[in-house]
């Protein structure tokens, strides 16, 4: 009995071992997270809301989202929200829609990145307004929850 418990456990660590080789990537492995899309730009008056369950979307290219919107609109918005608010603290970029749209995008839906206050980023149903003509916007391919 003693000797089969051996070859058992002897089986069992050989089985659980495997080399780089034979290591396949799981789907529950894979990141899903938004990808960027292109940038446009919004008018005064735009009305828009918070994405709610944004929070857990992983960084595009391991940028914050404010230094993807400076990257790709080639503006520091500095301590400004897009609504014309003056920030404690630096703007961060936001994940918005615009009004009307579902604040749950489903999976590859348009969602936006925009300079807001942590203010303004914790109020989910707070609709907010575009201050300015021509406010730049990051445009993302929304991930799937």
């Amino acid at each position: 009995m003693k000797a089969l418990l051996t070859v058992l456990i002897s089986v069992l660590t050989v089985v659980g071992c495997s080399s780089p080789e034979t290591i396949t990537q799981q789907p529950s492995d894979i990141v899903i997270k938004s990808t960027f899309n292109s940038t446009t730009t919004w008018n005064k008056g735009q009305k828009f809301l918070n994405v709610i369950g944004s929070t857990k979307d992983p960084k595009v290219d391991n940028k914050s989202w404010i230094a993807l919107y400076r990257d790709k609109c080639g503006i520091d918005p500095g301590h400004k929200s897009a609504t014309g608010a003056m920030c404690p603290q630096n703007a961060l970029g936001g994940h918005i829609v615009k009004f009307g749209q579902s604040q749950h995008p489903t999976k590859n839906s348009l969602v936006y990145i925009i300079p807001i206050c942590t203010s303004e980023n914790n109020k989910p149903n707070d609709e907010m307004t575009v201050a300015t003509d021509n406010t730049c916007v990051v445009v993302l391919n929304y991930w799937m929850q």
